[in-house]
């Protein structure tokens, strides 16, 4: 990085509010591999368990499988569902709160690190323990800093948006 940036950022309650709920999608979107995984390894112990001491046919163990995986289903839909009305009321919370601070938020850039200011938090890492992704058109940003902080930028919220993107790309 050849040089600073400053980028200022004003609230918008919309802005926020569309951003956190992507999150929340995008965070289940990553989620879902690990859960088909601990699906399939629960199968997989009870398939041994049962090859060991069941004396039942296979055809038995499939329609187990099946219905297992019905109600394994079920209840991730009905947490997603629940977490998901949770979450609505701590945005809900979070957007309120926001709204009582002065609204503008600070990001500098430079070639050492990224220095996130604004009433709530001042937050400076160096660029070797900040990853991101890029989520329909959300740059989620990570920051490892022994606790997890992750900080989201949108398209909509900044013109410097795309020099934020070069900035992190190159």
């Amino acid at each position: 990085m050849a040089n600073s940036l400053q980028v200022l950022i004003n609230f918008d309650e919309n802005i926020t509010r569309n951003q956190l709920q992507k999150y929340y999608y995008y965070s289940w979107k990553k989620k879902i591999p690990n859960l088909i995984k601990y699906f399939l390894f629960t199968l997989l112990l009870i398939f041994i368990l049962d090859s060991l001491f069941g004396n039942k046919s296979r055809i038995d163990f499939l329609k187990f499988s099946g219905i297992l995986f019905g109600i394994y289903c079920l209840i991730q839909i009905i947490f997603f569902f629940y977490s998901k009305a949770n979450y609505s009321i701590k945005t809900d919370k979070f957007i309120t709160e926001l709204k009582s601070y002065h609204p503008v938020t600070e990001l500098y850039f430079d070639e050492k690190s990224l220095y996130i200011k604004n009433e709530q938090y001042d937050i400076r890492s160096v660029w070797k323990k900040i990853s991101y992704n890029i989520s329909d058109k959300i740059l989620i940003i990570n920051f490892d800093l022994g606790t997890p902080f992750t900080y989201l930028i949108s398209e909509e919220e900044t013109e410097q948006y795309q020099n934020i993107l070069i900035i992190f790309k190159g």
